[in-house]
C-alpha cells in the first residue's frame, strides 16, 4: 500500500506558518497528488495554525493536530498555554489517521520554573495511516524537536532526550515490531548556527564538515542513515551597522556564533537501506523546498519541506531489520551490516532464531541504556568536560590532544561488544577522574593513563581504571616534587635565602601529605592533590624561566602562584595557610632577583630593601601560623 507524502518542519515564532507557506503546501498537495503531509512545528499557535491550514487546503483534504505540548519562549506567551510544539497531519479524504497510545513528551525539565529547560526538548507521536476499507495500514512515528539555543551541552541533552523518546524497552518480538514504525519523520530546530570569528571576520558553515565539530557529532552520526533535508540558511538575524553600512554577522547573544545558519531539519527513516550510503551527507539540493519569512506571520525561521516521498511496503521482519540497521549505520556500520545479514529463514525454528537475534541486538544497542544511549550520554559529559578544561587559558596546549582523545572516534558503537562495554566504562572513569582536576599537570597524567588503559583493552587485558587514575595522580605529584627537590639541590647553592624558601615549600607540602606516603596521597581530596601538584610544578617552572631569562613568562606564572597563595591563605587549615605563606615568600624572592645576569649571579644578588621588607612580612606571618602549624604537624604525624 504505497503512499505519497512529504515531511515538513516549521518554527513559527509563536504564530502560524503564514499564508505564503500554507499556499506552497496546498499547491504541493495538488502537484504531488499526495496522500498526506506531516508538519512538525515548534513555537506554533495551536489553534491559529490549524485553522490557517484548514482555510487554505485544497478540496478533498483534511487537517488534524495529532499532538501538542505548550512552551513559553516569549514574554507574551507566559500566561496562556496556546503555543508550543505540535504535530499536524494533512491527509486525503478516504484515509484514516489515528494516534496510537499517548504522545511522549521529552522536555529537559518538567517544571515551568526551570526556564528554557521546560521549553526545549520535543514530542514523539505514533500514529497510523490507513485507507478506508483496507485492512493494511502504515505506522508512522512523528518527532518534533526544539534544541537549546545557547548551550552546546544542553543542546545535546535535548537530542538525547528526543532519542530516548523514540525507543522502547522490548523483551519480545511483538514489542520490537511495535517499537519499529514504517516511517520515522522528524522536524526540528537544532539551533546550530554558523560559527563566526570576530577577529578574522570569518564565518564557517559547520554543517559542511560536521566531523570537525564535536557539538554536531550526535546529531550527525545518529541520523547518518536517514534522509536529511535542510538549506544553507534557514534562519538569519544579521543586522546592518548604521554607521558603516556593513552587515553585522556576529550573534550578540552567543559568543562565537553567527546570527544565521542551518538550524532547521527534516529527517526521514523509511526502510530504504539501498540509500544509506548516499544519505551520509545533508541534502541541501534543489528538490528541498524552502519557504522564507512571511510578512503576515511572526515566523522568523524558514519552513523546510522534504522532496516528495513514496512509502515502501515491507514485511514485518524486513521493516524491523532495516530500521535498526539504518539507525546504527553512522555509529556502528559493522553491526548494521550484521543485522542486515540476518535472514528470516524458511522454517519456524529459523524464524524464531532470527527474531530473537534482532530483539537482542535492539536491547543491546538501541534500547534504553543500550550502547548508543550510553554513547550519547558519555558524549554530553565529554563536551562538558572539554568546555570546563578549555575555560582555563593555561590548558590551551592540551586542546588538540584532549579533543582527539575525547572526540576522535566517530564509530561510537562499533567493534567487539565486550570491548565496547569495557571502553565505555573506561571513558566513564576517565571523565570521573578529569572532574577531579583542573590543571594541566593532572589532566596530562590522566590522558597518558587513559591511552595506556585503552591499549590494554584492545589486547583483552583486565584493567582497574579507578585505581589506575588515582595512581597516576599520585605519581605525577611525586614526580614534580622530586623535580623541585632536584632544582633545590642543583640551582640554589649560591643563594641561601632561595634555598630556605624552597625548603619551606617542600616542608609545607609534606605537612599536608608526605610525598613518600602513597596511601596518604591517595587519601587526600583529589582536587587538593591536583592543586598541590600544580603549585610545585609552577614553582619549578618559575625557577626554570628565571634561569632562562624568560622574565615575562616567569611573571605570568608568579602572578598565578600568588593567586593560588591567596586562595590557600583563606583556608581553615593551618597547614594550607603555612603553604600559602611559603609560596608567597618564594614568589616575592624570585621576583626581586635581578634579570640581567645568569642564575648563579641572580640568586646571590637581591634588591636588599625590597627583600628585607618581604622577609619581615614572612616572619610576621610565620609567628601567626607556626604555633598552629606545629600542632597540626604533630597531629598529622601521629595519624600517619
Amino acid at each position: 500500500m504505497p503512499l505519497e507524502y512529504r515531511s515538513i518542519t516549521a518554527n513559527c515564532g509563536n504564530d502560524t506558518l503564514g499564508s505564503n507557506a500554507c499556499e506552497e503546501i496546498s499547491q504541493l498537495l495538488i502537484d504531488d497528488k499526495a496522500d498526506f503531509f506531516v508538519i512538525n512545528c515548534q513555537e506554533a499557535h495551536f489553534e491559529n495554525t490549524r485553522k490557517q491550514l484548514e482555510d487554505m487546503l485544497p478540496e478533498g483534504y483534511n487537517v488534524k493536530c495529532l499532538s501538542q505540548i505548550a512552551t513559553h519562549t516569549k514574554l507574551d506567551t507566559q500566561v496562556f498555554s496556546t503555543t508550543g510544539m505540535a504535530t499536524f497531519v494533512i491527509y486525503r479524504e478516504g484515509l484514516e489517521v489515528n494516534v496510537e497510545g499517548k504522545p511522549v513528551e521529552a522536555r529537559r525539565e518538567n517544571s515551568r520554573l526551570s526556564g528554557s529547560g521546560y521549553n526545549k526538548g520535543g514530542l514523539v507521536t505514533d500514529f497510523t495511516v490507513q485507507r478506508s476499507g483496507d485492512s493494511e495500514s502504515i505506522k508512522v512515528q512523528a518527532v518534533t524537536g526544539h534544541l537549546d539555543a545557547g548551550d552546546v551541552v544542553k543542546r545535546n541533552q535535548d537530542w538525547l532526550n528526543l532519542y530516548r523518546a523514540t525507543v522502547k524497552d522490548v523483551t519480545s518480538w511483538e514489542e520490537l515490531v511495535d517499537a519499529c514504525p514504517d516511517l520515522l519523520l522528524s522536524g526540528y530546530d537544532a539551533n546550530t548556527r554558523n560559527k563566526f570569528n570576530k577577529q578574522n571576520n570569518v564565518e564557517t558553515k559547520i554543517w559542511d564538515n560536521p566531523d570537525e565539530y564535536p557539538e554536531l557529532h550526535a546529531l550527525h552520526l545518529v541520523s547518518m542513515g536517514a534522509a536529511k533535508y535542510s538549506t544553507d540558511e534557514t534562519y538569519s538575524h544579521t543586522k546592518i551597522d548604521q554607521e558603516t553600512g556593513e552587515e553585522v554577522i556576529a550573534d550578540s547573544k552567543r559568543e562565537g556564533d553567527a546570527a544565521r545558519g542551518t538550524l532547521d531539519f527534516v529527517t526521514i527513516y523509511d526502510g530504504n537501506i539501498n540509500k544509506n550510503e548516499s544519505r551520509k551527507e545533508l541534502d541541501k539540493g534543489a528538490m528541498v523546498v524552502q519557504v522564507g519569512i512571511d510578512p503576515g506571520s511572526k515566523r522568523d525561521h524558514h519552513v523546510i519541506i522534504s522532496p516528495p516521498q513514496t512509502s515502501i511496503t515491507l514485511n514485518e521482519f524486513d521493516r524491523v531489520k532495516n530500521l535498526m540497521a539504518t539507525r546504527l549505520f553512522g555509529v556502528a556500520p559493522d553491526v548494521a551490516a550484521k543485522i542486515l545479514a540476518i535472514t528470516e529463514g524458511n522454517n519456524e525454528d529459523d524464524k524464531e532464531k532470527a527474531k530473537t537475534q534482532l530483539v537482542e541486538y535492539y536491547k543491546q544497542y538501541l534500547g534504553p541504556n543500550g550502547f548508543l544511549d550510553r554513547a550519547m550520554d558519555l558524549h554530553i559529559r565529554k563536551l562538558e568536560c572539554f568546555q570546563r578544561i578549555m575555560n582555563n587559558p593555561q590548558n590551551k596546549d592540551l586542546e588538540e590532544v584532549l579533543k582527539k582523545t575525547l572526540f576522535g572516534e566517530l564509530e561510537w558503537c562499533a567493534g567487539n561488544p565486550k570491548q565496547l562495554e569495557a571502553k565505555q566504562e573506561l571513558m566513564e572513569k576517565f571523565l570521573d577522574s578529569l572532574d577531579e582536576c583542573e590543571h594541566a599537570e593532572g589532566i596530562n597524567a590522566r590522558l597518558v593513563c587513559y591511552l595506556d588503559l585503552k591499549e590494554k583493552i584492545a589486547k583483552n587485558e583486565e584493567i582497574n581504571a579507578a585505581d589506575a587514575f588515582k595512581n597516576s595522580a599520585v605519581e605525577v605529584y611525586q614526580n614534580y616534587y622530586i623535580i623541585f627537590t632536584t632544582a633545590l639541590e642543583q640551582k640554589t647553592k649560591e643563594n641561601p635565602q632561595l634555598q630556605v624558601a624552597m625548603e619551606k615549600i617542600l616542608k609545607r607540602l609534606d605537612a599536608i601529605a608526605d610525598h613518600s606516603n602513597e596511601e596518604a596521597l591517595k587519601g587526600l581530596d583529589p582536587k587538593k592533590l591536583d592543586t598541590l601538584t600544580h603549585i610545585v610544578a609552577q614553582c619549578d617552572n618559575s625557577l626554570t624561566l628565571l634561569q632562562a631569562g624568560a622574565i615575562e613568562e616567569m611573571e605570568k606564572i608568579n602572578e598565578e602562584l600568588m593567586s593560588l597563595s591567596h586562595e590557600a591563605m583563606g583556608s581553615s587549615s593551618p597547614v594550607w595557610r603555612a603553604l600559602a605563606g611559603a609560596v608567597k615568600f618564594f614568589v616575592t624572592l624570585v621576583a626581586n632577583i635581578t634579570s640581567d645576569v645568569t642564575l648563579t649571579d641572580k640568586v646571590g644578588m637581591v634588591q636588599d630593601k625590597k627583600l628585607s621588607k618581604s622577609i619581615d612580612e614572612y616572619k610576621s606571618a610565620l609567628k601567626e601560623i607556626l604555633p598552629q602549624e606545629e600542632e597540626s604537624d604533630h597531629l598529622h604525624n601521629n595519624l600517619l
